[in-house]
């Protein structure tokens, strides 16, 4: 894993680190990277003040796209990288997921709320994330795969 901060930093209220506003990460294609991803993700939605249950929801969101974009985009071959980036403002958290794999249609997706699906083991992580982040946006390019870019904005039942 490679990993990369840019030098606008912010000092998070509860602790004395410096947290970068913005954050690239570079993983590999395993699930490993999956929990680095959310791990990375919850401390960035902590230190912009989240509360605790939009965190997880933050957290589950990221865990579910990188999950996606590891065994489905890049087919878990140790070639393919996944970049994660991480940018928090005053008003919101932006995720940007991308993999180097096929892409995927979002519109293409079976509901995982069907009857059908709903014996499925798998198959609900965009409909999570799409329903706990404000803004959820996919962008396929054949050459360059796919990219998954979240937002979730600070509301006043956030800030503690």
């Amino acid at each position: 894993m490679r990993l990369t901060h840019s030098s606008d930093t912010h000092r998070t209220s509860k602790s004395t680190s410096v947290l970068p506003a913005t954050t690239t990460q570079i993983l590999d294609s395993t699930l490993d990277s999956a929990d680095r991803a959310e791990s990375a993700a919850l401390e960035m939605a902590r230190s912009c003040g989240f509360g605790e249950i939009t965190v997880e929801h933050i957290g589950l969101a990221v865990h579910e796209i990188m999950t996606n974009a590891v065994v489905h985009g890049n087919h878990r071959d140790m070639h393919k990288k996944v970049v994660l980036t991480i940018s928090r403002t005053a008003p919101e958290l932006r995720i940007t997921i991308s993999d180097q794999g096929d892409g995927f249609d979002p519109g293409r997706l079976p509901d995982p709320r069907s009857p059908e699906a709903l014996l499925e083991s798998s198959g609900r992580g965009v409909y999570l994330a799409r329903a706990f982040m404000d803004e959820f946006h996919v962008q396929r390019s054949r050459s360059k795969g796919t990219t998954v870019t979240m937002v979730k904005r600070l509301s006043s039942e956030d800030h503690r």
